[in-house]
C-alpha cells in the first residue's frame, strides 16, 4: 500500500515529522517498507536558468544551452525539445546522483558530447523521480528562485510512504482508514470527511436484476450518469494515482482507482452505450467466456459472480472488467457499480483464473459492507466534478442487513493476557477510536465492532486492538511464573535433545528436510491409516488432511529425487504427526529413509545398498547418543504393516514400542512409483522422551580401565528365532561389572542340512576396573556364558 504525505494529510492532523510518522505506522503494525523522499534526494539539485540557447553545431537534435544557476553561467549539452530561452528548470551539478539506490542510478559527470564539453544535466520529472513523465526538461514557473535548492519546493505530494498490510487489516488498504488508524493510536486529530449526497436529475434507466440474493452478493448498486466528458484527470488526481502505483488511464477510470487508494472503495464503471437491455447478476456456467480488461480471454467455471447484460457477460464481479463494456475517449454515458462481494468467492474465482487485482486484492480481505452507498455518492461527486454531467437515481436489488458481533470482554481478562494493567476509561475511549460502540455494566464491556473490521470476533482481537494502541513498548517486559516450573525445564531439555538428534544425524550423512503438515488422504490410505483429521478448507484437493505418519513426505521427496536420477541419498525429518483431534493425539517423531547405495562409486569401498542394519545403526545411536542403554531395550521381528515382513523390527522399552525400521514393503513402494527398495526408522519421541523424564537417564562419563582386557570367542549352534539381542542381553547380566561389550560378529545358516538352526559366532570382552584378572578367573566367566546360553536357548557349543 502506497500513499503520499499530503494525501494522508487530508484526513489527519499532524505536525510531526516524516521519521516521526513512518515510526508510528510501524508500532502500531503497519510497517513502513519503504519511504522515497525526493527532499533528501534533491538537495543539491538547483533551481535554474537557461539564459541562452543554440544549436550544437555537429547533432541536429541537441542544443548548447547558457545556464545560469544562481552564481554563475555553465554550458550545458541538452536533447529536450522543450528547452528554451528564459526557461526555468532544474539543474543537475557535476556529481549529482541521478536515481539513487534504482537500477538506473547514474552520476553526472564533466564529458564531452559530439566534442563540446557539457557541465551539469537539466533534469526531466522523471529523472528527479517525481513521476513517470520524461518527455522534455520539467518546468517552473516564475515562483521558483534561481539558485536556490529545488528541494526547498518539494511537497508533501512527492513523498511517498509504503507500508505491509497483513491480511487481517483491509481497513488500511485505504488512506482515510490508515489516518483513522494513526489517530486512535494518538498521532494527530482525524479529519472526518462529509459524504454528500448528489442531487438527482432524472430516474435511472436500466433495470437490474439479482439472481443470487444471497451472500454471494448482499448488496449491488447501480447509478446512470450522462452526458459526461472523459478527459484528463486534473493534476491532483494524477500525480497521487501515479505515486500510489497505478496507472492513469482516463478521468472517469481514474476516479474508481483514486476511491479505491483513498477509501478501499473499489467500484467500476460500465460504457452504458455498449450495454444491451439490462444488467443481471448470477453465477457463471461452465465453459462460459469473458474478455477481460487485460484483452486475456478467460474460461469460466460454474458457480463465478459475474455481471451480465442481456446479450454476454461485462464483468467478473469483484476482480476485473470486460473489454466489451470499457469506458473510452467516446464514453459519455455511464453506469457506476458499487457492491459488496462475498469475500470468500472472490477469492476461489481469482486463485482459479489467476487473476491478480486492487480490486480483488480488497474485496477478498473483506471490505467494509457498509461502504456501498458511501462509495456511490463519493464517487458520483467526483465524476461530475471532474467529468461534468446528469445524476441519475441509485438503483438496488434489495437492502441489506449487516449482522454486528458483539463481544464481551473485561479488565482482568484484558490485564491477565496483557500483564500490566490498563484503565478501563482509556480502554473504552481507544476502542470507541477505533469505531468500536462499547456500553460498559459492571466490570463487563460489550463491544461491537465497525463494519469495517471483520477481523474482530473474540476478545483476544479486541485485546490486541488494545495492546496495538497502548504501544507494546509500553508493556514492560517481566519473567514469566512457568519459567520455573519443572514442566518448562523439561521443555527446554527436550529442544536441546532434538537438536542432538539432528546433529547427530547430519554427521551420519542424513540431510534434514522440512515439509507440510498437510498430505493427501490418498496417501493415508496407502499405509492403511483409518483414523487422521480432516481439513475442512484445504489449501487445495491434494492437501486436504493432516500426516499420520512421516513417511508419506519422506517417500514424496525421494519420488521427486529419482525423477531426476538421484538416487543415492538419506533423509530424515522430525515432527508432529496427528491421529485425532484430542489432546494427547499429537505425538513428536523422528523419520528416516535411506535410498539407494550406501557409497557413491570409488575405489575404496566396495559398494553396497543400504539395508535394515543401516537403519537400526541409526536407531541405537540415537538412543545412545541422548542416554539410552541398550540393555534397557528390548527388540522385536514385529513391525508395522507397511514394513517388509521379513526385513523389519522394532523396539521396545518398558513395554512400549518407541520405534519400528526396517525395509518398507514393495506394496507401499509400488503405490509411490518406486522401483528400489527402500529402509526406513520411525521413533517415537514424545514417548520416549516421557520415559527419558520419568526416568532420568543420563549418559555417563567414558571411564577406561587401567587393566589388561581379556578377549574370547564363542560359536554356538542356536534356533533361528532367537534374537541375538537376547543371547546379548543374557550375556551382559553374568557379569556386569566384568563383562565390558559384547557383539556378534558373525551369523550362519545352513538351510539344506539344519533348516531351523544358525551358527552365531559372539565376541565378549572381559576386564576389571580393580585388577588385572588370572586365567582361572577369565575361564569362570567363560564357563558361566557357555552354560548360560546353551541352558536357556537350548543351543550348542561348536
Amino acid at each position: 500500500m502506497k500513499f503520499t504525505v499530503k494525501w494522508l494529510k487530508e484526513y489527519l492532523i499532524f505536525d510531526s515529522s516524516i521519521e516521526e510518522l513512518c515510526k508510528k505506522l510501524t508500532s502500531i503494525g503497519l510497517e513502513v517498507e519503504n519511504l522515497e523522499n525526493p527532499k533528501n534526494q534533491l538537495s543539491g539539485f538547483i533551481v535554474s536558468k537557461i539564459v541562452d540557447i543554440k544549436k550544437h553545431p555537429n547533432a541536429d537534435k541537441l542544443s548548447i544551452c547558457d545556464v545560469f544557476d544562481g552564481k554563475k553561467n555553465l554550458e550545458i549539452i541538452c536533447g529536450a525539445n522543450n528547452a528554451k530561452k528564459n526557461l526555468i528548470t532544474v539543474l543537475a551539478p557535476l556529481g549529482s546522483i541521478i536515481k539513487p539506490n534504482t537500477n538506473e542510478e547514474f552520476t553526472i559527470k564533466r564529458s564531452k558530447i559530439r566534442g563540446i564539453e557539457s557541465n551539469g544535466m537539466l533534469c526531466s520529472e522523471n529523472e528527479l523521480g517525481l513521476n513517470e513523465n520524461s518527455q522534455g526538461i520539467i518546468e517552473l514557473d516564475e515562483n521558483y528562485k534561481t539558485g536556490n535548492s529545488f528541494s526547498d519546493y518539494i511537497d508533501d505530494e512527492d513523498i511517498k510512504i509504503e507500508i505491509a498490510i497483513t491480511p487481517n487489516r483491509i481497513d488500511c488498504a485505504g488512506v482515510y482508514g490508515i489516518a483513522r488508524d494513526l489517530s486512535a493510536a494518538g498521532f494527530g486529530k482525524l479529519s472526518k470527511r462529509k459524504v454528500n449526497q448528489n442531487k438527482i436529475n432524472f430516474k435511472t434507466s436500466v433495470k437490474l436484476t439479482n439472481n443470487l440474493k444471497n451472500s454471494d452478493c448482499p448488496q449491488f448498486l447501480l447509478r446512470q450518469i450522462k452526458d459526461v466528458k472523459n478527459e484528463q484527470s486534473p493534476d491532483k488526481v494524477i500525480k497521487r494515482i501515479r505515486n500510489s502505483g497505478i496507472k492513469v488511464i482516463s478521468s472517469l477510470v481514474d476516479v474508481t482507482n483514486y476511491l479505491t487508494v483513498d477509501s478501499c472503495r473499489p467500484l467500476h464503471i460500465f460504457d452504458l452505450d455498449k450495454i444491451k437491455g439490462n444488467i443481471c447478476i448470477r453465477h457463471s456456467k461452465k465453459g462460459e467466456h469473458f474478455l477481460g480488461l487485460d484483452d486475456k480471454e478467460y474460461n469460466l467455471d460454474e458457480g463465478m459472480i459475474v455481471i451480465c447484460d442481456d446479450e454476454k457477460i461485462i464483468s467478473l464481479a469483484g476482480i476485473l472488467g470486460g473489454k466489451n463494456s470499457a469506458c473510452d475517449e467516446n464514453t459519455n454515458n455511464i453506469l457506476l457499480e458499487s457492491a459488496y462481494f462475498s469475500p470468500e468467492k472472490i477469492a476461489d474465482t481469482g486463485r482459479k483464473l489467476n487473476i491478480l487485482s486492487d480490486a480483488r486484492y480488497r474485496f477478498e480481505r473483506g471490505i467494509d459492507p457498509k461502504s456501498t452507498l458511501e462509495g456511490m455518492e463519493i464517487a458520483t461527486e467526483m465524476i461530475i466534478k471532474n467529468c461534468g454531467g446528469k445524476v441519475g437515481s441509485i438503483i438496488s436489488d434489495n437492502s441489506f442487513n449487516f449482522n454486528e458481533v458483539k463481544i464481551d470482554i473485561n479488565n482482568f481478562l484484558i490485564n491477565e493476557v496483557l500483564g500490566v494493567n490498563i484503565e478501563k476509561k482509556f480502554i473504552i475511549e481507544k476502542l470507541e477510536a477505533l469505531g468500536c460502540n462499547t456500553k460498559q455494566k459492571d466490570e463487563k464491556i460489550s463491544v461491537i465492532p465497525p463494519s469495517w473490521r471483520p477481523d474482530l470476533k473474540i476478545p483476544e482481537d479486541l485485546i490486541e486492538e488494545i495492546a496495538r494502541i497502548f504501544g507494546y513498548e509500553n508493556i514492560p517486559s517481566q519473567k514469566p511464573e512457568f519459567l520455573n516450573n519443572d514442566s518448562f525445564k523439561f521443555s527446554g531439555d527436550n529442544q536441546e535433545i532434538i537438536r542432538k538428534i539432528k546433529r547427530l544425524l547430519v554427521s551420519r550423512n542424513i540431510m534434514e528436510i522440512i515439509s507440510w503438515s498437510f498430505v493427501d488422504s490418498k496417501l493415508q490410505d496407502i499405509f492403511k491409516i483409518d483414523k487422521f483429521v480432516k481439513i475442512q478448507n484445504p489449501i487445495s484437493a491434494e492437501l486436504d488432511c493432516l500426516r499420520s505418519n512421516l513417511l508419506i513426505n519422506l517417500l514424496k521427496i525421494v519420488k521427486n529425487n529419482n525423477n531426476k536420477n538421484i538416487k543415492n541419498f538419506s533423509v530424515f525429518e522430525i515432527g508432529p504427526i496427528f491421529k485425532g483431534y484430542e489432546p494427547g493425539e499429537q505425538s513428536d517423531f523422528v523419520s528416516i529413509i535411506r535410498s539407494g547405495q550406501m557409497y557413491e562409486k570409488n575405489w575404496i569401498e566396495k559398494d553396497r545398498p543400504f539395508d535394515i542394519f543401516d537403519v537400526k545403526a541409526d536407531l541405537f545411536s540415537i538412543l545412545e547418543n541422548i542416554g539410552f542403554s541398550s540393555e534397557n531395550l528390548r527388540q522385536s521381528n514385529e513391525s508395522k504393516n507397511y514394513y517388509h515382513p521379513g526385513k523389519s523390527g522394532s523396539i521396545s522399552f518398558a513395554n512400549k514400542t518407541i520405534a519400528n525400521f526396517g525395509e518398507l514393503h514393495p506394496k507401499v513402494l509400488k503405490k509411490f512409483d518406486l522401483d528400489q527398495a527402500l529402509c526406513a526408522l520411525e521413533l517415537n519421541l514424545t514417548e520416549l522422551l516421557t520415559f527419558n523424564r520419568k526416568k532420568n537417564i543420563s549418559k555417563n562419563e567414558l571411564e577406561t580401565s587401567p587393566y589388561q582386557m581379556s578377549i574370547r570367542d564363542f560359536s554356538f549352534e542356536i534356533n533361528k528365532n532367537v534374537l541375538s539381542s537376547e543371547v546379548i542381553s543374557s550375556i551382559r547380566r553374568i557379569d556386569i561389572n566384568l563383562i565390558k561389550d559384547v557383539n556378534i560378529f558373525d551369523s550362519y545358516e545352513n538351510k539344506k542340512s539344519n533348516p531351523d538352526l544358525r551358527s552365531l559366532a559372539i565376541e565378549v570382552k572381559i576386564q576389571s576396573d580393580k585388577k588385572t584378572l588370572d586365567d582361572s578367573e577369565i575361564q569362570k566367566i567363560s564357563d558361566e556364558i557357555i552354560k548360560d546360553i546353551t541352558t536357556k536357548f537350548n543351543a550348542k557349543l561348536r
